[in-house]
């Protein structure tokens, strides 16, 4: 029996759907995909090929079926369901697919961070994207933009000119924690400022649920915030626990995951202090679980 959230069919513009799973809670993404005749590009797959069924049966009932798949960035619950389209190309940013060859299928630690699906990853056979972005054209005018050292060490973004789509991958948390474990505060909130920019008006986030490119100015809100305690508490020399109780959470007190406050002001402590930076991020999850 499957035990996961609910899957949520949105068509947020012709051709343009996105599949909204569950509330973004840990171990649930979003995907979408994009159709143009009888041919779909798919954008993430979820965490398993299981989860991922939903999309094909989506697209059959729509006459297409896919013919590339798009992974934004090197995240489990973003290619776990890569399998399940196995007969075409499916394709990422050179550095995550590197990410994926460095980190491999760390079931144990996958089934710790995520013990609702405890033993689904021994099984698990995840199918390598390819480095081949210059390859692929999406329909209706897509765009690829690539982001460095933001969520990830690199995440995809597409944006669509014409309907005013973006979908934005794990760039954007609608209504949940986001989490910089593998990537930098600094770099998340320039790549927020690039998307801002093009003036979405309708935004697919990786986690949570349809939103607009206001949800995309809360975040970089959330995150200004974080980086400002962070840097405080670097110059007062203080702990992140300390830290934390200088946040106002009030703007994001209905938000999910919260514990992952922690590590965010902690990624920001690191960054103040000149710990971590673009050249030595780290493609691991975290080795605790963040509920």
């Amino acid at each position: 029996m499957n035990n996961w959230p609910r899957q949520q069919v949105c068509e947020v513009a012709d051709g343009i759907v996105a599949i909204v799973h569950g509330h973004g809670e840990v171990g649930v993404a979003n995907a979408s995909f994009i159709v143009e005749g009888k041919h779909a590009m798919v954008i993430d797959t979820m965490t398993f090929p299981e989860m991922a069924t939903g999309i094909v049966r989506e697209m059959a009932h729509r006459g297409t079926h896919v013919n590339a798949v798009l992974n934004t960035h090197h995240h489990i619950d973003h290619v776990g369901g890569n399998s399940l389209f196995a007969d075409v190309p499916i394709v990422a940013h050179p550095a995550s697919v590197q990410a994926l060859q460095q980190l491999g299928l760390p079931s144990a630690r996958y089934d710790h961070l995520m013990p609702q699906f405890r033993g689904r990853f021994d099984t698990l056979v995840l199918s390598m994207p390819e480095p081949r972005l210059d390859q692929l054209v999406p329909p209706r005018g897509g765009v690829v933009q690539a982001f460095p050292a933001a969520h990830t060490p690199t995440d995809l973004a597409v944006w669509f000119p014409t309907s005013r789509v973006l979908i934005a991958g794990d760039l954007c948390f609608i209504g949940v924690t986001p989490l910089a474990v593998n990537g930098l505060i600094s770099g998340w909130i320039a790549a927020i400022d690039a998307l801002i920019a093009l003036q979405p008006a309708v935004v697919v986030p990786g986690h949570g649920p349809i939103g607009t490119g206001e949800d995309l100015g809360v975040l970089r809100d959330y995150f200004l915030a974080i980086q400002r305690v962070g840097r405080a508490a670097v110059a007062q020399n203080l702990s992140s626990q300390d830290a934390l109780a200088l946040l106002d959470t009030r703007p994001f007190a209905g938000w999910l995951e919260s514990e992952r406050n922690l590590i965010n002001l902690e990624r920001a402590m690191q960054e103040a202090a000149g710990e971590i930076h673009q050249m030595n991020l780290s493609a691991m999850p975290p080795s605790t679980r963040q509920p």
